[in-house]
């Protein structure tokens, strides 16, 4: 593809992003912080950043990025994202108490920030929403300091989900991915996102997964076919390739 074919490309997906951004926050009443099953995860993997530099890639419409500067005052926080809506909306939510926390319009695959600048980078959901998810984990590693760490979280379509897909190919509609069609979705194994995370350079040290969507049926609600997470470590371990969302957390 030309550079003008991939820049009008770029676009057209932002501009997707912007509505569908703009959809989602319309839809919106409240938001708990800690709802989704990987802000949970991530939350609860995550160190002390109290004094950190703190990147979050896709931060949407900036929910996990006010959560994380109240919860801890003196980490440095920016979130990012590719949609100037979301960044717009994220920015509304401020209440000016909130001096470390900043919002900027940034492509996850080319970011305009320095390199070796991050001591922590967390990204929820965002990689199998990009155009190339190699570009994305390379910067990653770039703009995380020596020795700095990372937490990251992807989907898996190695469990029920694996249907939808099917049906979306043999239908030739979008995958609708469970918050209404967004502009970009990859097909994610949880295996190839190892990869992918690890040929960029970052060090995988440790994965898990929840909400294990056993299968999909006409006119029966997924959740009562799902598993949220389980409490036993065995079972988590038994059960571990068929999580839908896939958390990997480790260091340059």
């Amino acid at each position: 593809m030309s550079e003008p074919a991939k820049n009008e490309a770029a676009k057209t997906t932002r501009e997707a992003y912007d509505l569908w951004h703009l959809q989602r926050a319309r839809e919106e009443s409240s938001v708990d912080h800690l709802s989704f099953p990987w802000h949970q995860t991530v939350a609860r993997l995550l160190p002390d950043l109290n004094g950190l530099k703190v990147l979050e890639v896709g931060c949407g419409r900036g929910d996990f990025a006010i959560w994380l500067v109240r919860k801890f005052p003196r980490a440095m926080v920016t979130g990012i994202d590719f949609s100037e809506a979301a960044i717009m909306s994220a920015r509304s939510k401020l209440s000016g108490n909130e001096p470390h926390l900043s919002f900027a319009v940034e492509d996850a695959e080319a970011l305009r920030l320095p390199s070796s600048s991050f001591d922590q980078v967390i990204s929820c959901e965002c990689l199998e929403h990009v155009s190339s998810p190699k570009n994305m984990a390379e910067e990653i590693m770039r703009v995380l300091k020596p020795g700095g760490g990372f937490v990251l979280t992807t989907e898996n379509y190695f469990n029920g989900m694996l249907l939808a897909w099917l049906v979306s190919w043999y239908q030739r509609h979008p995958f609708r991915s469970g918050s209404g069609t967004q502009p970009m979705e990859n097909f994610f194994l949880w295996w190839r996102v190892k990869r992918i995370l690890e040929a960029a350079g970052l060090h995988v040290e440790h994965m898990e997964s929840n909400h294990f969507q056993w299968l999909l049926l006409p006119g029966v609600n997924p959740s009562r076919l799902c598993t949220a997470d389980f409490s036993s470590n065995f079972c988590k371990r038994i059960f571990f390739p068929f999580g839908r969302h896939f958390t990997f957390q480790g260091r340059v």
